[in-house]
This record gives structure tokens, sequence and C-alpha cells, in this order.
């Protein structure tokens, strides 16, 4: 055999091991294109080869069409998963709004459920007494006070008392026209006079820097209790008598000394209030 001829063989046989899916796959698409031109054209009934082809096609058929309702369903998947992102999206943002909104109700609700207890604490006392919020706090160990809305211009001076319904907050230091400064009854330099509720003992209520709140000037001989009540006496002439200032939490009755040590907390918090009333000193003893 001549040498080139062996080669030209060897070159075929690897371009047809190197191409061999691309030839099967024209080959198997012309035999489909015969197959239905054939049908087309009535020829199948004589050719014996065709019917036993699309026997053996028929499997490929059948995938393919498999395959193409498989993309299918997933695109049909894919857009129904995509309105449902959009959907969940909108109600998202829905509910966003409605807990904004229902904060916003909760919020009126607490601000009117205040404002009624203020307006029906207001008609126990004077008429000329002013509705005040705070808008500002300043407390450390030195210095406790805080800042109020209404100032001179609303009918607040120097010395008025300033209460809540829950009690006594402190008294009023310095006045601006629209602000007002108060120094609250758990500063060192403030003092509230009281009574023990249940005996009636009188002391002086104030800061203290080693203690937080204390009551002084109670005698060893008087009898004050642990969870004893602190009301206003009246006779300073600053808050209505009867409110209420704090409650004793711990008593010590020292070997040396005249007066008792008693702790109090606080009936009213200025970092828990926002509302007051503002009272003024001349006529709360005259409604009494």
């Amino acid at each position: 055999m001549h040498p080139a001829v062996g080669g030209d063989r060897a070159s075929m046989l690897a371009f047809f091991r190197k191409n061999q899916v691309l030839l099967s796959s024209c080959f198997c698409l012309l035999l489909s294109l015969y197959i239905l031109t054939a049908a087309a054209r009535g020829q199948l009934r004589r050719d014996p080869v065709g019917p036993l082809l699309l026997w053996l096609l028929r499997p490929v058929e059948i995938g393919a069409q498999i395959t193409i309702d498989w993309f299918k369903e997933m695109q049909n998947s894919y857009t129904t998963l995509s309105g449902f992102r959009g959907e969940n999206e909108r109600l998202r943002n829905r509910i966003q709004q409605l807990e904004v909104e229902r904060n916003r109700l909760l919020e009126a609700e607490a601000t009117n459920r205040r404002l009624q207890q203020l307006l029906e604490f207001r008609s126990h006392l004077p008429s000329d007494s002013v509705t005040a919020s705070i808008i500002g706090n300043s407390a450390s160990s030195w210095f406790q006070s805080c800042l109020l809305d209404k100032g001179s211009a609303d009918g607040v001076n120097k010395g008025m008392g300033v209460v809540t319904p829950l009690g006594v907050l402190g008294q009023v230091v310095s006045v601006t026209g629209r602000t007002a400064k108060v120094l609250l009854l758990t500063d060192p330099s403030s003092g509230i006079d009281v009574l023990v509720q249940r005996t009636r003992a009188r002391g002086i209520v104030s800061g203290s820097l080693d203690y937080g709140t204390i009551l002084k000037y109670v005698k060893r001989s008087e009898d004050v209790q642990e969870g004893d009540r602190l009301i206003t006496s009246g006779i300073d002439g600053v808050f209505p008598k009867g409110l209420l200032v704090g409650t004793v939490i711990k008593v010590r009755k020292q070997q040396l000394g005249l007066f008792q040590l008693i702790e109090v907390t606080p009936a009213v918090l200025a970092s828990r209030t926002e509302e007051v009333l503002v009272v003024h000193p001349e006529t709360s003893q005259e409604k009494n």
C-alpha cells in the first residue's frame, strides 16, 4: 500500500474520532429531515426503514419534549415566585406602616390618659395652677433639676411648687419668659416640710450625697417604720397639704445624736415624668 494512502486513512480516522459527536448529530438531523420529508410525501409506507427509525428516535423526541416542558415550568415558577416576592414586599411595607400607626395611637392613648389624670388632679388644686411639660433633665451628684416649657409669660414664678398626680416633684428656683428651672426634692439643697402619715411626726425631706433622699430632723423618740408614707404638711406655703412626697425604706437609730437616719424613696422621679402642675404658694395656703 502506498504510504500516502495509509496516511489519508489515518487522518480520516482521527478526524472522525475527534468530531464523532458533531458528525453523529448531523447524521441524526439529516435522517430526521429525511423521515419528515418522506412522511410528508407519503413514502414511509413503501420504506421499511422509516418506521424503524421513528421507533428508534421516539425516546429522543420524548426527552426533548420533557426538557421543553421543564423549561416552561421553570419559567412559570420564576414568574410566580417574582410575583410572590413583590407581594411579600408590599405586605411587609404595609405591616411596617401599621406598626408605626399602632405605636402612634398607643402613645396618643398614653398621653391622653396622663393628661386626663392631670386634669382630674388639677380640680383639687388652686384654679390658677399652670400645666407644663418637662423639656430637659439635669441630674448629677451635685445638682438635680429639670426644665419646664412654661415661664413668667405663662404665670410661673420663682418659689412655686411643682407636683403631679403621684406627688411632689420639686420647687421652681428660676424663670425666664418661656422656661422655668425646677430644683428636685432629691437635690441636697432642697427641703420639703412633711408629715409621717401614720404617726403625724414631722420632718424635712431633702437629697443627700451619701444616702440618696432622706427624712431629716426626726427625733429618736418618734415612731417611724419602713413603709410609712410621707405627705406635705402644708405649713410651708409652697405645697398643698396631703400630697405624697415619698415612702420610708430604711430607718436607723444611731447610738449618738438626737435624730434618726431615715432613707426615703421619692414618690415622683423626673426621669419618668412628662407633664406637671405648677402651684402658686399664696393660693395653695388659702386652699387649705
